[in-house]
């Protein structure tokens, strides 16, 4: 038997068994047997299980980016390759017995184990989001999607999403496939990314759009550049206008200055007094992704053991534990959703559920990213919080660009 096909046999024993059991339950002797070898031939190839494992997924991670690949032959446009990879995403938890399917439940393994994150094979995975990454991109250059996206945030929302739904079909058992919910889904994204051409070109000839878009360069150059060094000619190009047309607002660059203090603590008490008192859905929203938040990043070593022990455990959704998780998003995120469609602000055809997944998606990616691989500073941190808040309410309006919220 050649060193190459040895291999191969080893690799195709450890996907079966390990994507049945976990990585926990299965032990190499087992392995090594149905590969048709002895245990030692294994650690000739491999470090441990762990090492295995990782290169396991790795491997069918290859198999998968090739296919999906080959599934983009003749799509055009962002729009279309943006659709064909969610479909192709979702078709991999509904096809039973399936290679695809069996990647799903490695990646349940794989994702929950810190140490993967420094493996090989953990490439193999950014090169297959890497693809959406520039699906999004590409559809900002052709101006499909609204240019102040934060790709990288999309991204991990749309995964996130992504990942519940499997979740709901291969571990809750909550639905028996995720390909009906594929309308429901392009829904919500393209809700929060889509460019409003009629919209957004009819604020921006509003006066205080003009105001506001002054405003939003002034901050930029002065970030950038500092006050002393920044010129009014500089903030004029980046706001779009004619340098005079800065003065028709303010005075001189340091009345400019001071406008913008003034602005956003207006901006701030209004908006912490409607949080605070509105019961309008948006600001209940806000109100619960706020305190959701808060309540997890106050408790690092919970969430921690959450995040590496329990979110992407299978037996965690077979348990009483799971009905009290499932109930605390279910209980108040329908509430909310349900009196925002009756007073018409939500759209009617946004499925619950499927937000829900939206919803929980986001935060577990985010705090993989911020946590577990510890890739974002605290200010980068507060910046997507915030972002991150926007785009859900976003997926969820009728008339996102006539809302205050």
């Amino acid at each position: 038997m050649g060193e190459n096909n040895k291999k191969q046999l080893i690799l195709q024993a450890a996907r079966e068994i390990i994507s049945e059991k976990g990585l926990v339950k299965s032990n190499i002797s087992e392995i090594a047997k149905n590969a048709g070898v002895v245990d030692s031939i294994i650690y000739h190839y491999f470090k441990n299980k762990e090492d295995l494992l990782f290169c396991v997924l790795g491997e069918q991670l290859k198999t998968v980016t090739k296919e999906l690949l080959f599934h983009f032959e003749g799509i055009m446009g962002p729009v279309s390759k943006l659709g064909k990879m969610i479909w192709f995403h979702l078709s991999m938890s509904d096809v039973e017995y399936s290679n695809a399917r069996i990647m799903k439940n490695l990646l349940f393994e794989c994702r929950s184990n810190k140490n993967f994150y420094l493996h090989e094979g953990y490439k193999e995975l950014k090169n297959y989001t890497g693809i959406m990454f520039n699906i999004l991109k590409s559809g900002v250059e052709e101006n499909y999607f609204r240019e102040d996206l934060n790709l990288r945030l999309v991204r991990d929302m749309i995964f996130g999403l992504l990942d519940e739904e499997s979740i709901n079909c291969l571990a809750s058992k909550e639905v028996e496939k995720t390909t009906p919910d594929f309308e429901s889904i392009m829904s919500l994204i393209l809700a929060m990314i889509a460019k409003n051409q009629h919209s957004e070109s009819a604020s921006a000839n509003g006066e205080s759009d003009k105001t506001s878009r002054i405003l939003q360069a002034a901050i930029s150059i002065f970030a950038e550049k500092g006050y002393n060094k920044a010129t009014m000619l500089e903030i004029a190009a980046r706001a779009g206008v004619a340098e005079g047309t800065i003065y028709e607002y303010f005075k001189n660059k340091r009345d400019l200055l001071f406008c913008i203090p003034k602005e956003q603590f207006k901006y701030y008490r209004d908006s912490l007094q409607e949080m605070n008192e509105s019961d309008h859905p948006v600001a209940r929203l806000r109100r619960m992704i706020q305190s959701h938040f808060c309540l997890f990043m106050t408790d690092r070593d919970f969430m921690t053991i959450f995040l590496n022990d329990i979110k992407l455990n299978r037996e965690f959704y077979t348990t009483e534990a799971y009905s009290y998780y499932s109930g605390y998003y279910d209980d108040m995120l329908n509430d909310i959703l349900d009196k925002g469609k009756k007073r018409d602000i939500f759209r009617s055809d946004v499925n619950n559920r499927v937000y829900r997944n939206l919803y929980i998606g986001t935060f577990t990616h985010l705090a993989i990213r911020w946590f577990v691989l510890g890739r974002s500073t605290p200010i980068e941190m507060m910046e997507e919080f915030g972002e991150a808040t926007s785009l859900l309410c976003r997926a969820l309006l009728k008339s996102p660009y006539k809302s205050s919220y």
